[in-house]
């Protein structure tokens, strides 16, 4: 809807385009042109936020989340994270996948709360739901 901002990274720059011209009809969409892997590039242009909402469809992608809930999620916020099996291992099953994916997302101090499979909308998808914590290291 039209109330609150949503910070959109995109790091294709064909995508990157149709965001912001997207963006200048949704004015409450500030478009950001880069990768996610590197939140500190775009630091001068997001504020701490309640929800971080990831579709990278990378092997490192519980890290990448990781990596910018450090920066950007107030404490107790929360996080969806859409999890494509082949993207992180296509020899493994899914549901073996999944269950490494959930226990990294615990060890970088992300607070895993539910897990949704897409089926039958999208075959070996998942959707992880839950809620950051910072940790001690970084909250100093």
């Amino acid at each position: 809807g039209p109330e609150g901002v949503v910070y959109a990274v995109e790091f294709s720059h064909r995508s990157g385009r149709d965001l912001i011209n997207m963006a200048k009809h949704r004015t409450n969409i500030v478009p950001i042109v880069e990768d996610a892997r590197h939140p500190l590039k775009y630091r001068m242009l997001v504020p701490l936020v309640d929800t971080i909402f990831s579709d990278v469809a990378q092997p490192d992608q519980s890290r990448i989340v990781a990596h910018n809930a450090n920066h950007y999620l107030k404490a107790g916020g929360h996080f969806v994270l859409s999890i494509k099996a082949s993207c992180i291992d296509s020899t493994a099953k899914p549901e073996a996948v999944f269950a490494k994916e959930v226990g990294e997302m615990k060890k970088l101090g992300l607070k895993p709360r539910d897990q949704t499979s897409l089926e039958p909308y999208e075959r070996d998808h998942c959707i992880v739901t839950g809620s950051y914590r910072k940790s001690k290291k970084s909250a100093k």
